[in-house]
C-alpha cells in the first residue's frame, strides 16, 4: 500500500487493517515481516563471522518494508561497540537484472567492497549469484550471501541459502485473527503485529579468516 493510500486511511478513521508495513508517521494496523529486526540480526551475523564492509541489495521503490530493512542494516552495524572499520552499504535497484548488474559493478569497484551481501527480494538472489559468478566472484568462498526473505528454492541448491523464514500457517493465523477482531470489535489497534522469522544458516556464509 502507498504512503499516499496509507495516509487516506489514517486520515479519514476508516477501519483498515494493513498488510504489510506502514511509513513512518502513518498509525494505522499492520501485519507484516519485522524487517528492521531481520536486517538489524543479519548485519549481526556478518559482523560476527568477520566481515566488515557488508551490503544490502534492494529496490528503491522506497515501500516501507524496504525502508524499515534499511534501517534496521545501518543499526545492526552502527550499535557495535567498536565500528570505527564497518560499514553497512545500501544498493539499490529498479527490480531488474541490468540495473542490479550496474550497481555491483559499481560496488565492486569501489575502494573497499563488501565481503557480504544480504538481498532483499527472493527474485534477486539468483541474479546477484550469477553476477558474482560471472565476474570471478565465488559463494561463500569470495562473496557471504544472504537472502532476507524465504524461497523454496534456496533449499534445493547446493550449498543451500542462508536466508529467514517462518511456519507457512504463521501469517494466515495472525491474520484471519486480527480480521476477525476487526469484524467482531470494529476496531484495531494502531500497533503493527510484528512476525519475525527463523534464521536458516545455509551454506552460503563463512568466516572470514583472520
Amino acid at each position: 500500500m502507498s504512503k499516499d493510500l496509507q495516509e487516506w486511511f489514517a486520515q479519514h478513521s476508516v477501519p483498515a487493517l494493513v498488510l504489510g508495513s506502514c511509513h513512518h508517521s502513518i498509525k494505522l494496523p499492520s501485519l507484516d515481516v519485522d524487517y528492521r529486526s531481520v536486517c538489524r540480526h543479519a548485519a549481526g551475523i556478518f559482523l560476527s563471522q568477520g566481515h566488515r564492509q557488508i551490503a544490502l541489495v534492494v529496490p528503491g521503490t522506497r515501500v516501507a518494508g524496504d525502508i524499515a530493512s534499511e534501517e534496521g542494516f545501518v543499526e545492526g552495524v552502527e550499535s557495535r561497540p567498536s565500528k570505527d572499520n564497518d560499514q553497512a552499504i545500501i544498493v539499490r535497484h529498479d527490480g531488474t537484472a541490468r540495473s542490479i548488474g550496474i550497481k555491483l559493478d559499481t560496488l565492486f569497484k569501489s575502494r573497499k567492497p563488501p565481503t557480504a551481501l544480504l538481498v532483499a527480494k527472493p527474485q534477486d538472489v539468483f541474479s546477484v549469484i550469477i553476477y558474482l559468478l560471472s565476474h570471478g566472484l565465488s559463494v561463500p568462498h569470495t562473496i557471504s550471501l544472504m537472502a532476507r526473505d524465504y524461497d523454496h528454492s534456496f533449499e534445493t541448491v547446493s550449498p543451500s541459502i542462508a536466508h529467514y523464514s517462518f511456519g507457512e500457517e504463521t501469517l494466515p493465523h495472525r491474520l484471519s485473527r486480527l480480521i476477525l477482531q476487526m469484524v467482531n470489535q470494529g476496531y484495531l489497534s494502531p500497533e503493527p503485529s510484528l512476525i519475525f522469522p527463523k534464521y536458516i544458516p545455509g551454506g552460503t556464509v563463512k568466516r572470514l579468516a583472520k
